[in-house]
């Protein structure tokens, strides 16, 4: 297929992680191929399987892998060894940003979406898109609707609609059934705000006890970091649930060397992408509440009370990821220094020889 004008890049692997893995990416699948048809958008997914386990059922045997006039669909493998090379690979079997960076370094099209495998894409994104008004250095997010999907196969928008149960926005999550909204924990007055109350919530030590020098300095640094990048922090980044839809130019992906390649969990290395871009004086396009893709929940994963489990979970298996703390203290230094993450040249494995 030529002149591809969207290429969209998700990972996965082969061990059935989560549930309904199939059926999750048979939709997904299902979903590209029926709408970049009807909206003749010339596109082509790239599916990284990353880590793939040997002797056991790959993707391309799974799953019902849909080509047509319009969708060009490829599986690309990294097997284990690529894996076992990596930091903190005994204890992490995805390092799913990584993944991601192997299909956007080998992408064609003019504009690259980088998603997952459990999203359904709403149909007044792909009329935007099919109007081949994209603009080359603009970061285009969108809002995130979590679904309790019953895998009918219906994934009209009128259908799905009914299965929302909450709501990533760009400010907060919304539970549609209760109303409560969760505010996303990205600014400095949150860090700030935490910081008070454990000291003056904590009674049973006294307050100079309560008070740690370090924590201290950590939030007199924020609050000045805060107050000289002001103008940045005025229009806030959308950052939230930003992995499932991060919309932007080929180019400009290769000039910022795709997503920081640190080999931990992958918690708050999509939002790093989008301060470096910030940094770096690129524009951001946020939809309005008209534009959204729908999320397929599994187990338990559009609940935020499920997200103290996750890092209870990642803390005792010692699996590393980037606290708050750490995540802030990283934009301070790309603030400074916009390229500090990316020195790698061979960013998504673009020396090796993958199938």
């Amino acid at each position: 297929m030529n002149n591809i004008y969207l290429s969209i890049v998700a990972a996965s692997r082969n061990d059935n992680h989560g549930n309904n893995l199939d059926e999750r990416t048979n939709l997904f699948i299902k979903s590209l191929a029926e709408n970049c048809e009807k909206y003749k958008i010339s596109s082509e997914l790239i599916l990284v399987e990353w880590n793939q386990i040997p002797n056991t059922k790959t993707l391309s045997d799974r799953l019902n892998l849909i080509s047509n006039e319009y969708l060009e669909s490829k599986i690309i493998s990294v097997n284990k060894d690529h894996h076992l090379k990596l930091p903190n690979s005994n204890r992490l079997q995805f390092f799913q940003m990584i993944a991601k960076n192997v299909g956007i370094r080998r992408a064609s099209g003019k504009f690259i979406l980088a998603t997952n495998i459990d999203v359904i894409i709403n149909q007044k994104l792909y009329e935007f898109i099919s109007q081949k008004k994209l603009e080359e250095k603009k970061i285009y997010r969108c809002d995130r609707h979590c679904i309790e999907y019953d895998y009918s196969g219906n994934i009209e928008d009128n259908y799905l609609d009914q299965f929302t149960n909450f709501i990533d926005k760009k400010y907060y999550s919304l539970d549609t059934k209760t109303k409560i909204r969760y505010y996303v924990y990205s600014n400095v007055f949150r860090h700030i705000k935490t910081f008070l109350e454990s000291i003056f919530r904590k009674k049973e030590k006294s307050l100079i006890e309560r008070i740690k020098l370090k924590n201290f300095i950590s939030i007199l640094k924020k609050i000045i970091f805060y107050f000289r990048n002001y103008k940045v922090f005025q229009k806030k980044l959308f950052t939230n649930a930003c992995g499932d839809f991060t919309l932007l130019d080929k180019n400009s992906w290769n000039a910022l060397k795709g997503y920081c390649e640190l080999p931990i969990y992958s918690w708050h290395l999509d939002s790093l992408l989008l301060w470096e871009a910030r940094f770096k004086n690129y524009d951001f396009h946020d939809f309005n509440g008209d534009y959204y893709i729908y999320h397929m929940n599994h187990l338990k994963s559009g609940v935020i009370s499920e997200k103290t489990k996750l890092f209870e979970n990642l803390d005792n298996n010692k699996i590393p990821y980037l606290t708050n703390d750490e995540f802030l203290d990283i934009a301070m230094k790309l603030s400074k220094n916009p390229n500090y993450l990316k020195t790698n040249e061979f960013w998504g494995l673009h020396n090796q020889n993958l199938n």
